[in-house]
Protein backbone atom coordinates (compact mmCIF):
# COMPACT_ATOMS: atom_id res chain seq x y z
CA UNK A 1 0.00 0.00 0.00
CA UNK A 2 1.52 3.29 -1.10
CA UNK A 3 -0.36 5.65 1.20
CA UNK A 4 0.51 5.18 4.85
CA UNK A 5 -1.06 6.56 8.00
CA UNK A 6 1.23 6.44 11.01
CA UNK A 7 -0.31 6.94 14.43
CA UNK A 8 1.97 9.30 16.31
CA UNK A 9 -0.02 9.22 19.56
CA UNK A 10 -2.27 11.58 21.46
CA UNK A 11 -4.90 11.86 18.75
CA UNK A 12 -2.29 12.57 16.07
CA UNK A 13 -1.34 10.83 12.85
CA UNK A 14 0.96 11.44 9.92
CA UNK A 15 -0.08 10.69 6.34
CA UNK A 16 2.55 10.00 3.70
CA UNK A 17 2.12 9.36 0.00
CA UNK A 18 3.97 9.73 -3.27
CA UNK A 19 2.17 12.37 -5.34
CA UNK A 20 3.31 10.76 -8.60
CA UNK A 21 2.29 7.15 -7.96
CA UNK A 22 -0.27 7.32 -5.15
CA UNK A 23 -2.14 10.49 -6.08
CA UNK A 24 -1.64 11.28 -9.77
CA UNK A 25 -4.93 13.21 -9.95
CA UNK A 26 -4.14 15.20 -6.80
CA UNK A 27 -7.21 14.18 -4.79
CA UNK A 28 -5.29 13.47 -1.57
CA UNK A 29 -3.26 16.65 -1.85
CA UNK A 30 -6.39 18.71 -2.44
CA UNK A 31 -8.13 17.17 0.58
CA UNK A 32 -5.17 17.97 2.82
CA UNK A 33 -4.29 21.41 1.43
CA UNK A 34 -7.85 22.75 1.56
CA UNK A 35 -8.79 21.37 5.01
CA UNK A 36 -11.36 19.12 3.35
CA UNK A 37 -9.82 16.05 4.96
CA UNK A 38 -10.42 17.63 8.37
CA UNK A 39 -14.06 18.22 7.42
CA UNK A 40 -14.44 14.61 6.29
CA UNK A 41 -12.90 13.27 9.49
CA UNK A 42 -15.17 15.48 11.59
CA UNK A 43 -18.16 14.14 9.66
CA UNK A 44 -17.05 10.55 10.25
CA UNK A 45 -16.62 11.32 13.95
CA UNK A 46 -20.26 12.37 14.02
CA UNK A 47 -19.94 15.67 15.83
CA UNK A 48 -22.66 18.10 14.90
CA UNK A 49 -21.91 21.60 13.65
CA UNK A 50 -23.60 23.13 16.69
CA UNK A 51 -21.38 21.13 19.05
CA UNK A 52 -18.29 22.61 17.38
CA UNK A 53 -19.59 26.19 17.28
CA UNK A 54 -19.49 26.17 13.48
CA UNK A 55 -20.70 29.20 11.54
CA UNK A 56 -23.10 28.79 8.63
CA UNK A 57 -20.30 29.41 6.11
CA UNK A 58 -18.08 26.83 7.81
CA UNK A 59 -20.95 24.34 7.91
CA UNK A 60 -21.60 24.80 4.19
CA UNK A 61 -17.91 24.31 3.41
CA UNK A 62 -17.78 21.19 5.57
CA UNK A 63 -20.91 19.77 3.95
CA UNK A 64 -19.40 20.38 0.52
CA UNK A 65 -16.17 18.64 1.56
CA UNK A 66 -18.06 15.63 2.87
CA UNK A 67 -20.25 15.37 -0.22
CA UNK A 68 -17.29 15.70 -2.58
CA UNK A 69 -15.33 13.00 -0.73
CA UNK A 70 -18.38 10.73 -0.73
CA UNK A 71 -18.74 11.21 -4.49
CA UNK A 72 -15.08 10.37 -5.09
CA UNK A 73 -15.27 7.34 -2.81
CA UNK A 74 -18.46 6.09 -4.45
CA UNK A 75 -16.82 6.35 -7.86
CA UNK A 76 -13.71 4.54 -6.62
CA UNK A 77 -15.83 1.85 -4.98
CA UNK A 78 -17.49 1.22 -8.34
CA UNK A 79 -14.20 0.97 -10.23
CA UNK A 80 -12.77 -1.30 -7.52
CA UNK A 81 -15.76 -3.59 -8.02
CA UNK A 82 -14.86 -3.81 -11.71
CA UNK A 83 -11.25 -4.61 -10.78
CA UNK A 84 -12.30 -7.30 -8.31
CA UNK A 85 -14.58 -8.98 -10.82
CA UNK A 86 -12.56 -8.59 -14.02
CA UNK A 87 -8.95 -8.71 -12.85
CA UNK A 88 -9.19 -11.03 -9.85
CA UNK A 89 -12.20 -13.03 -11.12
CA UNK A 90 -13.99 -12.66 -7.79
CA UNK A 91 -17.64 -13.73 -7.98
CA UNK A 92 -20.62 -11.53 -7.13
CA UNK A 93 -21.43 -13.39 -3.94
CA UNK A 94 -17.90 -13.05 -2.56
CA UNK A 95 -17.70 -9.35 -3.48
CA UNK A 96 -21.08 -8.75 -1.82
CA UNK A 97 -19.92 -10.48 1.34
CA UNK A 98 -16.65 -8.52 1.40
CA UNK A 99 -18.00 -5.03 0.70
CA UNK A 100 -21.57 -5.20 2.02
CA UNK A 101 -21.22 -7.90 4.66
CA UNK A 102 -24.15 -9.64 2.98
CA UNK A 103 -23.71 -12.37 0.38
CA UNK A 104 -27.32 -11.86 -0.76
CA UNK A 105 -26.56 -8.29 -1.91
CA UNK A 106 -25.32 -9.53 -5.28
CA UNK A 107 -27.74 -7.44 -7.34
CA UNK A 108 -26.51 -4.20 -5.74
CA UNK A 109 -22.94 -5.30 -6.45
CA UNK A 110 -23.82 -5.92 -10.10
CA UNK A 111 -25.29 -2.40 -10.29
CA UNK A 112 -22.11 -1.02 -8.70
CA UNK A 113 -20.11 -2.98 -11.32
CA UNK A 114 -22.16 -1.48 -14.16
CA UNK A 115 -21.65 1.97 -12.66
CA UNK A 116 -17.91 1.31 -12.54
CA UNK A 117 -17.88 0.27 -16.19
CA UNK A 118 -19.52 3.57 -17.11
CA UNK A 119 -16.95 5.52 -15.08
CA UNK A 120 -14.20 3.63 -16.89
CA UNK A 121 -15.74 4.36 -20.28
CA UNK A 122 -16.79 0.75 -20.86
CA UNK A 123 -20.60 0.95 -20.79
CA UNK A 124 -21.16 -2.03 -23.09
CA UNK A 125 -18.60 -4.40 -21.57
Amino acid sequence: MGVTVTKTGGGRAEITWDPQTDDPQGHIAKLVETDRLAHVLEAIAGTRFQERGTTEAQALAAAYSTSEAARLLDRRSATQTVELHDQYKVGWKRIAEAVRGDATAQSSIRRKYEQGLRYLGRPDS
